[in-house]
C-alpha cells in the first residue's frame, strides 16, 4: 500500500526539519513550509492526503489554515501537532473545524505513524465507497 502525501506546517524550522526527514525516510512523500499562507500556496499547487499542522504559529494561526483548507472541500486529513495540550483548544478546533486527530509536542514518531496509517486506510475505503455509489 502506498503511503499518504504530507504537508507538514510548522514556524519552528527545526523541528519542521527533523521531522520532515524522519517521514522521508520512512517513505512518505512530504513538503514542509513554516507558515499557513505557504501551506495554502502549497495546497494550490499540489495534491496531498494529510496536513499536519501546528497551531500556535505568527500570521496564520493553525486554526484559520485548517478552516481555509475544510473550505476547499478535499479528502484532506487534518492532524494538529501542537506544545499546547489545552482540551478547549482541542474539543474547539474539532468543533469548529473538524481535524482528524490532535498530538502533543515532542512528537512520539511511533504514533505519528500510526496515526497516518490510520486516517490512509480509512481514506482508501472511503475512496472505495465513493467509486462504487457512481457505479
Amino acid at each position: 500500500m502506498t503511503k499518504p502525501r504530507l504537508l507538514l506546517v510548522d514556524d519552528d524550522k527545526d523541528a519542521l526539519d527533523g521531522l520532515t526527514s524522519i517521514l522521508k525516510r520512512d517513505g512518505y512523500q512530504v513538503a514542509g513550509v513554516l507558515s499557513g499562507y505557504e501551506a495554502l500556496n502549497s495546497l494550490s499547487k499540489k495534491s496531498f492526503d494529510v496536513v499536519i499542522t501546528d497551531l500556535n504559529m505568527p500570521g496564520m494561526h493553525g486554526l484559520t489554515l485548517i478552516h481555509e483548507v475544510r473550505k476547499r472541500k478535499e479528502p484532506i486529513a487534518i492532524v494538529i501537532v501542537t506544545a499546547n495540550s489545552s482540551v478547549k483548544i482541542a474539543v474547539d478546533a474539532e468543533k469548529n473545524m473538524g481535524y482528524d486527530y490532535h498530538l502533543t509536542k515532542p512528537v512520539n514518531i511511533e504514533e505519528l505513524k500510526s496515526v497516518l496509517e490510520k486516517l490512509w486506510r480509512r481514506m482508501a475505503i472511503t475512496q472505495k465507497i465513493k467509486s462504487h455509489e457512481k457505479v
